[in-house]
């Protein structure tokens, strides 16, 4: 229990969550009550870090598809050599 007291207030997901099981185990039948709750305590804690990870993974794609798509189609676009300015519609004279 007092493995649990120290990462309880920061629980590490697979980490509490097996603490939690294995604490279960430990008490058994001696205690339903506690046993329950700590199997309750690892499912919450398993579910929690799952949604995490699901909510995080939507918004990396979001964020991704927003800013343009794949790394790789921007770099393509890139140019090495210098624009010529008599070809640059923005320095076209008759457009004075």
């Amino acid at each position: 229990r007092e493995a649990l007291a120290w990462i309880g207030h920061f629980p590490p997901g697979s980490l509490y969550g097996q603490l939690c099981q294995l604490l279960a185990l430990a008490l058994g039948d001696g205690d339903a009550l506690g046993t329950a709750a700590l199997l309750a305590e690892s499912l919450s804690v398993t579910a929690r870090h799952q949604l995490l990870a699901i909510v995080h993974a939507r918004t990396r794609k979001e964020r991704k598809a927003a800013a343009g798509g794949d790394v790789s189609e921007q770099l393509q676009s890139l140019s090495l050599q210098e624009p010529d300015p008599s070809q640059d519609p923005s320095q076209d004279p008759s457009q004075d």
